[in-house]
């Protein structure tokens, strides 16, 4: 009888500690996934490249989105957006795809797929230089669930010059291997290995 007591305690600590352990991690990620009116206005005075590509700060859209908090990584760059000065109509284009890839992580595909097609940019690529529109075209169809056009678009970048190109063609690719998994998966390097005719 005192070996099942003993049993019954463990097992109830065991549950207690493992309420407390998913609590505290629960709060971990609440914690930093926090987006402050002083970040949002610290974020303002940050530039495109601190902001959006190097994360120099714990709540720049890059940090956020690092650490899985896509609501909030949504919020701080619409922030950016409305208050950030001297905004290139480039680095709003790159805010705007990053805004589409954490809908897209958060599995809203419908407004992901509204905020890529806001990102294209208007002017024809030249040939042999970065072809953003074709790595937009290609992820809007993933949004869609437009199998076919994102097969056309991967095969035309990865015939493309250029690293970018590259790089861009095997996240496509990596879109269509794991066309039936969610985003967050598919963009993922363990689906990137090339496609076989």
């Amino acid at each position: 009888m005192i070996k099942l007591a003993k049993i019954t305690y463990l097992l109830i600590l065991g549950i207690t500690f493992v309420e407390f352990s998913t609590l505290a991690s629960a709060e971990d990620l609440s914690a930093s996934c926090t987006l402050t009116d002083a970040d949002k206005q610290a974020n303002a005075e940050l530039s495109f490249d601190d902001f959006d590509q190097k994360g120099t700060g714990s709540a720049t859209w890059r940090q956020l989105d690092n650490r899985n908090c896509e609501a909030a990584a949504i919020e701080a760059a619409e922030d950016y957006l409305v208050h950030a000065r001297n905004l290139s109509q480039g680095a709003r284009r790159n805010i705007f795809f990053h805004i589409a890839q954490s809908l897209g992580v958060a599995g809203d595909y419908k407004t992901a797929a509204l905020m890529v097609a806001s990102a294209k940019d208007p002017s024809p690529t030249p040939a042999g230089a970065f072809d953003w529109n074709t790595y937009l075209d290609g992820t809007w169809a993933f949004f869609k669930r437009d199998k076919a056009s994102l097969a056309i678009a991967q095969k035309k970048l990865i015939s493309e010059l250029g690293e970018g190109n590259q790089i861009n063609g095997s996240v496509l690719t990596g879109l269509l291997n794991c066309f039936d998994r969610p985003y967050g998966i598919a963009y993922q390097k363990e689906c990137r290995t090339p496609v076989r005719d």
